[in-house]
């Protein structure tokens, strides 16, 4: 049975013109009725946002919210969230090893969140994760992703912003574990949202999903465009 698998990096509900309001990331959700979403940037009970946005987004979809927090930012936390209609098994917060180099610059720490889903052909796992942004950083979180991937037994979707160009062999190990379900296309790009030139999003999955269609959407209600794909069971 098909089923739509969406990433969204929100920017923390702030638009393309900076205004802040976690309706706009729920509006772009709400048009496209994925079976679930996985979202980057969420922040919770902060100074300039004083609420759960990963609680405010399930209320707004009608989905069931997962918050991950990894780490604190104004005076609350700051994470990954992953939304869902099916039902929820598992979730947990993998942490990256925190690694650079002299000379680079280390932004912030970095995790994956994992949960497993009853669809209705079978149990998944599926990664929510937002990667660094300097090459030690990124290797450290491909390396985190690869060993956590191995361990599943459930087939694996891996999604989120990982900063990376489809061409950065950083990316490698990871496109030897998972496939991409953009494939070779050029024509889906994901940042910046007013006029794209790049694609860094992305939704990976194992060998037991093909890919019927992907596309991201025209929208500025974030600085990334969403992703989305429709898989079916191989």
């Amino acid at each position: 049975m098909p089923f739509t698998a969406m990433t969204y990096n929100i920017c923390s509900g702030r638009n393309l013109r900076r205004e802040q309001d976690i309706a706009f990331a729920a509006e772009v959700i709400r048009a496209v009725q994925p079976d679930f979403c996985g979202v980057n940037e969420v922040r919770a009970f902060t100074t300039d946002a004083p609420y759960d946005q990963a609680d405010a987004l399930g209320r707004l979809t009608g989905y069931y919210p997962v918050f991950g927090k990894s780490i604190d930012v104004a005076g609350g936390d700051y994470g990954n969230a992953f939304l869902t209609r099916w039902p929820l098994l598992e979730r947990e917060v993998i942490h990256i090893p925190d690694r650079f180099e002299p000379g680079e610059r280390h932004v912030e720490h970095r995790t994956l969140l994992r949960v497993a889903l009853e669809l209705a052909g079978g149990p998944i796992t599926v990664f929510q994760t937002h990667f660094g942004l300097s090459d030690s950083e990124k290797r450290s979180a491909v390396e985190t992703a690869v060993a956590a991937i191995a361990k599943e037994t459930n087939p694996v979707i891996l999604m989120g912003d990982l900063n990376m160009e489809p061409d950065d062999p950083i990316l490698r190990p990871l496109f030897d574990a998972l496939a991409d379900s953009a494939g070779e296309r050029d024509d889906i790009r994901t940042f910046p949202s007013g006029e794209p030139e790049i694609k860094i999003d992305y939704i990976l999955h194992a060998g037991a999903f093909r890919t019927l269609s992907v596309r991201s959407m025209d929208t500025q209600n974030s600085d990334h465009r969403p992703l989305m794909a429709v898989l079916d069971w191989a």
